[in-house]
C-alpha cells in the first residue's frame, strides 16, 4: 500500500526507509556502548572490513530500489511469490562463487518451492485467467533480479561474521554493528544510484530538481503538479517503515535468543501468511485477485519446500532433542 502514492518516487521510500534503518540501529548501539556490552574490538569491524560494509550497502540499495521498482507494478500476492527465486540465486551463487555443492535434500526443496511458485500462478481449471494475466513480464523479471542482490547481501554478511569472530577471538560480532554501518553504506549508494533510477524512467539531469520537489510533496501527501495521486501519504509509507523496523528488530532478537534455525522456519510460516493476506480487500489495492485449489495447492508445496531446503538445520536438532529423552 505503501508504493501506491509513491509509485512514482520511489526514492523518497528508500531514502525514508534506509535513514529509519540507520536511527533506529545506531540508537542501539550507542545504548549497547553506554552499557559497556560491546567486545573490546567491535569498533574495529567497521574500519577493518569497511570494503565488505560498502560492499553490503551497496547491494542493499540495489536491491531495495529494484525490488521497490518492480513491486509498484505487481499485485501484491505475486510478491510473495516471486520474492522465493532468492534460492535460485542462492544455488547459482553457491556453485559458481563459492564453488559448493548442495545435498540432493536441498536440491528437493529448491525443486518444490519453484513448482510451488508455478503451480500457485497456474490457472484452475475453469478458470480463464492466472496471476500473471495483465501482469507486465517486465517488472516480473525487475523484481526477480532484485532477489539476486540479498543472496549476495548474505554471502558477504557471512563472511564479514566468519572473519570478525576470528578478530574478537571466537566472539560474534554484534549484529548491530554491521547493520548501522551497512545500511548507512546503503543510504549513501541509495542517493548516488538517484540519478540512474530516473534517467531510467526517462527524466532528464536537468528535470531531477523538479522531481525531487514534486516527490517531497507527494511524500507529504500534497497532490503534485504532475497530477499523481498520492493519498494515503505521508501514514502508509511511515506505517511501512516502522512495520518494517520492527520486523527486523524482532528477527535480530529471534537469531540472538533463538539461533537461524528458529528464524528460518518462522520466516517458512510467514511466506504462506503473507499471500493469504494479499487475498484480503485492502485500501488503495483494488479487488483482490481470484484464487483457485492450484493457488493453495502450490502455496501448500512451496512451503514443504521451503521445510526440506532448510532441513540441515533443524533435522539435527530434532535428532538431539530425541536423544536426550532416550533413557
Amino acid at each position: 500500500m505503501a508504493l501506491v502514492p509513491l509509485e512514482n518516487y520511489i526514492f523518497f521510500l528508500a531514502q525514508f526507509q534506509t535513514f529509519g534503518y540507520v536511527l533506529v540501529y545506531a540508537t542501539v548501539l550507542m545504548v549497547q556502548n553506554y552499557r559497556k556490552s560491546l567486545h573490546p574490538k567491535a569498533w574495529e569491524i567497521p574500519r577493518k572490513f569497511r570494503g565488505t560494509l560498502l560492499a553490503i550497502g551497496f547491494v542493499e540499495a540495489v536491491s531495495s530500489l529494484l525490488s521497490f521498482i518492480g513491486a509498484a507494478r505487481l499485485p501484491g500476492v505475486m510478491i510473495p511469490l516471486l520474492s522465493q527465486t532468492i534460492l535460485l540465486w542462492q544455488v547459482v551463487l553457491l556453485y559458481t562463487v563459492l564453488r559448493k555443492s548442495m545435498s540432493g535434500l536441498q536440491l528437493l526443496g529448491v525443486g518444490a518451492v519453484v513448482s510451488g511458485v508455478g503451480l500457485a500462478a497456474w490457472p484452475a481449471r475453469g478458470q480463464g485467467s492466472s496471476l500473471w494475466t495483465n501482469i507486465d513480464p517486465k517488472f516480473a523479471m525487475i523484481y526477480i533480479f532484485s532477489c539476486l542482490f540479498p543472496a549476495l547481501d548474505t554471502l558477504l554478511k557471512d563472511r564479514l561474521f566468519r572473519k570478525g569472530r576470528t578478530m574478537q577471538n571466537g566472539k560474534d560480532v554484534d549484529l548491530f554493528i554491521v547493520n548501522t554501518f551497512g545500511s548507512a553504506s546503503q543510504a549513501l549508494f541509495v542517493f548516488l544510484l538517484f540519478p540512474f533510477v530516473t534517467m531510467s524512467r526517462g527524466i532528464p539531469l536537468d528535470g531531477i530538481g523538479e522531481h525531487l520537489s514534486m516527490g517531497w510533496e507527494c511524500f507529504r501527501g500534497i497532490t503534485p503538479s504532475c497530477g499523481s495521486d498520492c493519498g494515503g501519504a505521508p501514514i502508509l509509507p511511515v506505517l511501512y517503515v516502522l512495520i518494517n523496523l520492527l520486523f527486523n528488530v524482532s528477527a535480530l532478537n529471534l537469531i540472538q535468543k533463538a539461533g537461524n534455525i528458529a528464524l528460518s522456519l518462522v520466516m517458512s510460516g510467514v511466506v504462506p501468511l503473507t499471500m493469504w493476506a494479499f487475498t484480503l480487500p485492502w485500501p488503495l489495492l483494488g479487488a483482490p485477485p481470484s484464487l483457485g485449489l492450484n493457488f493453495i495447492l502450490g502455496t501448500m508445496l512451496l512451503t514443504i519446500g521451503l521445510l526440506i531446503y532448510n532441513s540441515p538445520l533443524w533435522i539435527p536438532k530434532l535428532k538431539e532433542a530425541w536423544d536426550a529423552k532416550q533413557p
